[in-house]
């Protein structure tokens, strides 16, 4: 009898010789590894870059909806009068104011006006706070009492820094102008209307955007967009942007 012969299992039967992997079956089962592997690295990479993206859109439009709102808070109140009894006209309510405060001149009975500058980045607008003193400028600070109104000459300026973290700033009462909205790479004011006009309202667009780079791949067509809106030529590729447009009406100088 051979050796291998008393090599049994107690059950009587021989043992079954062992197999491995050939090299070849090898490669095959790794190459398949490495390939679910990227799926799915690929699959988690594509997911995060969309949620950033989508995280932009949502930080701003958050900033966009601020500056709606504070926009149209602030230029309602051009040519307001606290009491329109005694001071009939705008004329007699607002006299004519020699340029200051980064704004130009006023003639009587003017009350909103684009600033000087080149790029007509600010608009300047008079208004009178209310007679028993509750209201508030734009930076919080209090509004003398006065009989017929304490006059306000409040400028609102865009401050570009060219990196997507431009301000738009508010400055009130000769105070120190401080920041109201950030986030902003372009803002344009429209056409003041003429006393004479039969509308009387202001129009402003702004460009959010990011301050990461997010978008990675993800085309947009919104700085293409802006430019034909705003007449200026940005390059912006690499951020997420948003375009914010406002209509304020300036009922106050509805006569």
């Amino acid at each position: 009898m051979r050796r291998w012969d008393l090599l049994l299992r107690p059950e009587g039967r021989a043992v079954t010789k062992q197999r491995g992997l050939t090299m070849i079956e090898m490669l095959i089962a790794l190459t398949l590894s490495s390939l679910l592997i990227l799926g799915v690295s690929q699959l988690y990479i594509n997911n995060k870059r969309h949620y950033l993206y989508q995280q932009g859109q949502v930080e701003t439009g958050d900033n966009g909806r601020l500056a709606l709102l504070l926009l149209d808070q602030q230029l309602a109140k051009a040519g307001f009068r606290a009491n329109p009894v005694a001071q009939k006209s705008l004329t007699v309510a607002f006299p004519a104011l020699d340029a200051t405060n980064g704004c130009p001149a006023f003639s009587a009975g003017q009350t909103i006006k684009l600033t000087t500058d080149t790029n007509l980045t600010g608009i300047c607008f008079r208004y009178q706070g209310a007679v028993k003193g509750t209201d508030v400028d734009c930076l919080g600070n209090k509004i003398a009492a006065a009989s017929n109104g304490t006059e306000v000459l409040t400028r609102i300026s865009y401050v570009p820094d060219g990196s997507g973290t431009g301000n738009l700033t508010c400055s009130a009462q000769g105070q120190i102008a401080q920041s109201l909205v950030s986030g902003l790479t372009g803002f344009v004011w429209f056409a003041v209307p003429a006393s004479t006009d039969s509308t009387q309202a202001i129009r402003y667009a702004a460009l959010f955007s990011t301050t990461k780079t997010l978008t990675d791949g993800i085309s947009s067509t919104v700085i293409d967009n802006w430019n034909t809106l705003s007449g200026q030529s940005l390059k912006d590729t690499t951020h997420v942007l948003q375009i914010v447009q406002g209509s304020v009406t300036l009922r106050n100088l509805m006569q």
